[in-house]
């Protein structure tokens, strides 16, 4: 069964986004994290096969870019942003960061969210798996 991580610090947020995960995908595992180093020492010891993550976690305001480019240094998980930075702004920062997608906060639907989240887990099904860190040693 696939393994998500939902990194985001509001915990009715975080919530929200694991219930919408589990509706779309009986039987899914979710983690949940609520900040930056949690959430780093998770992407480094655990193969995730999608991320959720929001930018700003706590008085961070760039965290999740941290986020990013730790699981870009692994192999590259996607990553599917949702956050409450403008749109317009930061979707082509996310996509110069690889991220999967970005998804702004009050401006999407569970059904926009479900559709995109569902596509992510479709593609890791096909991809091949990435090297554990202890095979690169």
């Amino acid at each position: 069964m696939p393994t998500v991580a939902v990194i985001e610090d509001d915990l009715p947020t975080s919530n929200q986004l694991r219930g919408w995960i589990e509706a779309a995908r009986p039987g899914i595992v979710v983690h949940q994290w609520f900040d930056r180093d949690s959430a780093e020492a998770a992407v480094a010891r655990e193969r995730y096969d999608a991320v959720v993550l929001d930018i700003e976690l706590g008085r961070e305001r760039h965290a999740g870019v941290a986020i990013i480019n730790a699981i870009n240094k692994r192999g590259g998980t996607p990553v599917l942003v949702v956050s409450a930075m403008p749109a317009a702004i930061y979707r082509s920062i996310m996509k110069a960061l690889e991220a999967w997608d970005y998804l702004q906060k009050t401006a999407f639907e569970e059904a926009e969210f479900t559709e995109t989240f569902l596509e992510i887990l479709r593609s890791t099904a096909v991809r091949p798996a990435a090297p554990a860190a202890a095979e690169l040693s």
